[in-house]
């Protein structure tokens, strides 16, 4: 398992080189890996795998001081869930995301077919935050991916 999910967060990598966004062109790259042998449960293992890794340690964006609160639209307060927008809260206080972040998180969130509930909201997080992650290494290749310590 831990070299199927090591193969897909590569895949995610390249993906991100070739400038997709996980979360917009998800059903593209979801049915490339399953063109390539992975089941759903393989790649629903990787994103898992960056929900623990990605959004689970103080980030970069952490400090001493409280950050400031986002005030949600109505359409926003409708469509995301209160454990949504908590969790989002909760990641912003940990510095793993900050202010443009969080406001890249809500805007794909919105976009959703449906209102965002917890599961949806770190599907989401999850995915921006590796692409941001991916920026910051500036594209690393997979025989370098930061990862591959911190799979269990």
């Amino acid at each position: 398992m831990r070299d199927k999910i090591l193969n897909i967060l590569a895949f995610f990598s390249q993906s991100l080189e070739r400038n997709k966004d996980l979360f917009y062109d998800a059903e593209e790259i979801w049915d490339l890996l399953s063109a390539r042998g992975f089941s759903d449960e393989d790649i629903e293992s990787a994103i898992h795998h960056i929900q623990r890794t990605s959004l689970e340690v103080p980030g970069p964006f952490w400090s001493d001081s409280v950050p400031v609160y986002r005030i949600y639209s109505d359409e926003e307060h409708s469509r995301l869930s209160k454990a949504a927008r908590g969790y989002l809260w909760k990641l912003k206080m940990r510095g793993i995301i900050d202010h443009a972040i969080e406001d890249e998180i809500i805007h794909k969130a919105m976009n959703l077919e449906s209102p965002a509930g917890l599961r949806e909201i770190k599907t989401v997080a999850a995915l921006t935050v590796f692409g941001y992650e991916h920026k910051i290494q500036g594209g690393s290749s997979s025989s370098s991916f930061p990862m591959e310590t911190r799979i269990n």
